[in-house]
């Protein structure tokens, strides 16, 4: 059913109806409010960037004076939420978690202020350090320069490695990585997902109630709970040359187990399979310092990442089916399923010496 769209869509379309005058005067005040001791804050330069397709985002740079009149430059980011999104996030959970690995050795971008309710800005939104480089997916994905992409996959491996053996307990890691034991296991992702299945569906879809049911059954024991980025591949991160200079959008970031993510970076609508085979990755991030990688718990995620993906192309066409967005590339997203329950199925049957090169 179509029905009225949400007052955090209406804000969002207010922010993209906004001059870049009045964004810029936004950011300034959300500056204000969350930095007090800053003066004469000035922001300039704003202007709409691509933020994917359930955020918005903005560029602009700014300056401030601190009590002691040191003056600080920074280039910022704004990415303000809007409603329909594929995923449950909100910007507080982000700002908790870069706030937190800030203070760690992990390629990601300082938080510098939250919105949380839109109060300020007109709609839920972070302020990050804009950081150096390039997320084209697509000219990464399909560069003929081999050597050069190759050891930028190598380089994710290192990144990778970096994020899951942080400290996060140490870090003290605000929302949502608050979370209790039961909530790190890999029990907790399938019956997450799970529950956000159920409530999207337009149709039964027996195989995918069924691929539930097997990743219960076949649960993994992680090697080590980790900061887990939750949507970590080609297209979330910045990249110059053959370095990875920032992980972006960490939005479904969570503590759990850190194979989680090396199987979503080989999904493959995605997959940098060409440049480096999912196996020399696994060998390659075990050998930067990541916790071992056994073939069960690949196996297990590779499913677990089709199942999630399917789970988010569901959630995003029941969005566009009930009015909660107007995003087209959304409309058609239920017609990626099949290829993502198919995947598992013959995964589920595969030695691994199939399943691993896929």
């Amino acid at each position: 059913m179509n029905g009225p769209a949400g007052p955090a869509v209406r804000d969002a379309y207010r922010l993209l109806d906004a001059s870049d005058a009045e964004v810029a005067a936004r950011i300034a005040a959300l500056l204000r409010a969350r930095l007090p001791a800053a003066r004469d804050v000035r922001v300039t330069r704003a202007e709409r960037v691509f933020g994917g397709n359930a955020r918005r985002a903005w560029a602009c740079e700014a300056t401030w004076t601190d009590a002691g009149g040191e003056t600080t430059r920074e280039s910022i980011i704004m990415l303000s939420r809007v409603e329909g999104s594929q995923v449950e996030a909100e910007p507080d959970g982000e700002f908790g978690v870069l706030s937190g690995l800030s203070r760690a050795a992990v390629r990601a971008p300082r938080a510098l202020a939250l919105d949380r309710d839109g109060s300020i800005v007109g709609a839920p939104s972070v302020l990050l350090e804009r950081v150096p480089g390039s997320a084209d997916v697509v000219a990464f994905l399909r560069s003929g320069d081999l050597e050069q992409s190759r050891r930028l996959t190598l380089d994710l491996a290192r990144a990778a490695a970096e994020l899951h053996t942080a400290d996060w307990q140490a870090l003290g890691l605000d929302v949502p990585l608050a979370a209790g034991p039961a909530e790190r296991t890999p029990l907790a992702q399938v019956e997450r997902w799970e529950s956000s299945f159920l409530s999207s569906r337009l149709e039964p879809h027996p195989i995918l109630v069924s691929l539930f049911g097997w990743l219960v059954d076949n649960l993994p024991e992680p090697a080590r709970i980790s900061v887990v980025h939750g949507d970590l591949r080609p297209g979330n991160f910045l990249y110059q040359g053959g370095t990875v200079t920032a992980l972006l959008d960490w939005e479904m970031a969570h503590l759990g187990d850190p194979v989680e993510d090396l199987a979503w970076a080989y999904r493959a609508l995605w997959s940098p399979q060409r440049f480096v085979p999912l196996q020399e990755f696994t060998r390659a991030y075990e050998s930067f310092g990541g916790p071992p990688v056994a073939p069960r718990s690949l196996r297990f995620y590779r499913i677990f990442s089709e199942v999630k993906f399917a789970t988010i192309s569901l959630r995003a066409a029941r969005a566009f089916a009930d009015g909660a967005t107007g995003n087209l590339r959304l409309a058609d997203r239920a017609a990626t399923v099949t290829a993502a329950l198919t995947r598992c199925l013959e995964w589920i049957t595969a030695d691994p010496e199939e399943w691993a090169t896929c």
